[in-house]
């Protein structure tokens, strides 16, 4: 079973959006205000992805599961012997 990797796919999402538009404003490609939306869809877009990546991803300092609980080592991890 793979795992998920939420954060690997938007960060290909808005690696590729950033790629097109940045190619596209040095190419002069596309009119200057495409390139302004084109922007800002990237601006919401990251801020969007950090909201929800945010509440995805366990983060390492202090891991908690769904309900807030700690989350700690099990078996042979165990340094305290407890």
């Amino acid at each position: 079973m793979s795992r998920p990797r939420p954060v690997l796919y938007l960060t290909m999402a808005l690696a590729g959006l950033a790629a097109v538009t940045g190619f596209a404003g040095l190419a002069d490609l596309l009119p200057a205000t495409v390139i302004l939306w084109l922007l800002l869809v990237q601006a919401v877009a990251v801020a969007v992805a950090g909201v929800y990546l945010q509440s995805v991803v366990t983060p390492l300092a202090d891991p908690r599961d769904n309900d807030g609980r700690q989350l700690r080592p099990s078996g042979a991890g165990r340094i305290d012997g407890r």
